[in-house]
């Protein structure tokens, strides 16, 4: 009986070992340890101040980002990402050739996983620390609402301290704040985070500068604009047998701006005269905005080096003389409410026109329009005025006159 119980507890005892071997073997097929690697985490400097005294600081060569293998159970090491480890390099420890160990550290799970990271450093170089001060530009992104425009940008402060790695701060051509001043109809103040740029219009990295404020406060003011054109005037007389066609220019008109009061004063923009006297051939003549005399609170909306050149050309033509004949039946009775008969003594009559060759030649009776005003008369025998229309660059030597019966 002694025998059987004994060998019942060897079996039992054999029995628990036989199974916690069993669920070892189980746990370990089901939930092995694995390992992992993981990229490009950011490494964060330690102690950094330790170089201040030395009035230095660094530039980080290679080893911004760090990659390293997680070994632990797969269970664990599932559930992780790159946001669960904290990667750092001791400034302090810096080793005679200019590198720093990289530690990582898990910041769950700590006590059930091995960190490897191959011995990675950070390799740096040190470069005397730079001091300057930087004007701040304010940039003007888009356009204001029609009729408006921004007369002035301000930034306060207008300049703004930076430290940092010399060969980084030698970079620095300005600061930069832009506003976006879309469809803006009123003056705005804001606060604005602001870039440093190179000298090739750059994003300088600011992670290694310190400015001593990163934001500034900006005013923008705008002002009422109105477009309105030039006027050319002209100086002399062409020379003889000579006329003044038209003054071609271009552009025509400008747009300006000032106080509304300012603005309602003017209606057009002087631009200088052009002497054209005794001359036989056309004239040309560059005006830059520059040279242009504005009135008194008014300036462009555009910079004066953005504004095109005017050029402006007087056209010089010969003067033509020529008469015109124009046949009595095609002069029209105006205002003949009484129905009067009306015959003209002759079938014809002679009109002296003179003016440019380009417009003289070209004129027809018709274009003269040639009237009588009948109001003015009764029956009987008159001498009467025929009206003309008067047209540009040409005219019409004494009065027009002819003789008729009003029955």
């Amino acid at each position: 009986m002694r025998e059987k119980i004994e060998g019942d507890l060897l079996l039992k005892i054999f029995s628990v070992i036989f199974a916690f071997l069993l669920w070892m073997f189980v746990i370990n097929t089901d939930n092995p340890v694995i390992k992992k690697t993981f990229s490009d985490v950011p490494v964060d400097m330690l102690n950094e101040q330790v170089l201040d005294d030395l009035n230095q600081t660094y530039k980080i060569e290679d080893g911004e980002t760090v990659s390293f293998t997680v070994r632990g159970k797969k269970d664990v090491v599932d559930r992780l990402s790159k946001s669960d480890f904290r990667a750092t390099a001791d400034v302090s420890s810096m080793s005679d050739v200019h590198a720093i160990l990289i530690k990582v550290e898990a910041l769950r799970y700590k006590s059930q996983l091995d960190i490897d990271t191959g011995g990675a450093t950070v390799k740096v170089v040190l470069e005397d620390v730079k001091s300057d001060q930087i004007p701040v530009v304010v940039e003007i992104k888009g356009k204001p609402a029609k009729g408006y425009t921004v007369s002035t940008q301000t930034a306060t402060p207008n300049l703004i301290s930076v430290s940092g790695p010399k060969s980084v701060i030698s970079r620095i051509k300005q600061i930069v704040a832009t506003v976006d001043v879309t469809g803006l109809k009123k003056n705005i103040s804001m606060t604005q985070q602001v870039k440093c740029y190179d000298e090739d219009g750059d994003v300088i990295n600011e992670s290694r500068i310190k400015l001593d404020t990163d934001k500034i406060k900006i005013s923008v003011v705008l002002s009422k604009t109105k477009t309105v054109p030039f006027s050319v005037k002209t100086t002399g007389t062409p020379g003889k047998g000579y006329a003044l066609g038209s003054i071609d220019y271009e552009p025509k008109e400008i747009e300006i701006t000032g106080d509304e009061e300012d603005l309602d004063k003017v209606d057009s923009i002087t631009l200088a005269s052009i002497d054209i006297g005794d001359s036989t051939k056309s004239i040309e003549k560059t005006i830059k905005a520059s040279d242009i005399e504005l009135p008194d609170g008014i300036s462009f909306v555009k910079a004066e080096d953005k504004i095109e050149n005017i050029v402006i050309r007087a056209n010089i033509e010969k003067r033509k003389e020529r008469t015109l004949v124009i046949p009595t039946s095609q002069i029209a009775l105006i205002h003949n409410t009484k129905n009067y008969d009306v015959t003209f003594d002759d079938e014809n009559i002679e009109v002296k026109i003179s003016g440019l060759r380009s417009v003289v030649d070209k004129v027809v009776v018709k274009d003269l329009n040639p009237k009588i005003n009948m109001e003015l008369y009764e029956p009987g025998t008159h001498t009467v005025q025929v009206q003309l229309t008067k047209i540009k660059n040409m005219s019409i030597e004494d009065n027009v006159s002819a003789k008729i019966t009003v029955e």
